[in-house]
C-alpha cells in the first residue's frame, strides 16, 4: 500500500510542479501579446523571460518545500525509533535502572 501512496505522491507532485512552472509562462505570454496587440511594442520576449523565472522560482521553492518535509518526516521519525528504545531499554543505552542499581551495589561492596 505504501508503494501505491508513494507513487501517486510522487505524480501528484510532479503534475502540481508542472502546473506551477506552466502558469506564469503562459501568463506573461498572454500578457505580452495583448501588450504587443494593445500599444503596438515587442513584449513578447520580456515577458517570457520574465515568466520563464518566475516558474523557475515557483519550481525551486516548491522542490524546497519538499524536501524539507520530507526531512522533518524522517527526523521525525528517527526520533520516534530512538524514543521508543529508550523507553524498552532506558536511556543508558541497554542498562536498565535494575541493572545500573546492581552494578553500583557491586562496585559500592568491593570499596569498602
Amino acid at each position: 500500500m505504501s508503494q501505491k501512496k508513494s507513487g501517486l505522491s510522487n505524480l501528484v507532485l510532479i503534475t502540481q510542479l508542472g502546473i506551477s512552472v506552466l502558469t506564469p509562462v503562459f501568463l506573461c505570454v498572454l500578457a505580452g501579446v495583448w501588450m504587443d496587440k494593445k500599444f503596438g511594442t515587442s513584449t513578447v520576449l520580456i515577458f517570457l523571460l520574465l515568466g520563464v523565472m518566475a516558474g523557475g522560482l515557483s519550481a525551486y521553492r516548491m522542490a524546497k518545500n519538499t524536501v524539507d518535509a520530507e526531512k522533518k518526516k524522517t527526523d521525525k521519525e528517527k526520533e520516534d525509533r530512538v524514543k521508543e528504545w529508550e523507553r524498552q531499554f532506558g536511556a543508558e543505552g541497554g542498562t536498565g535502572r535494575k541493572d545500573k542499581e546492581k552494578q553500583r551495589r557491586r562496585g559500592d561492596g568491593r570499596h569498602e
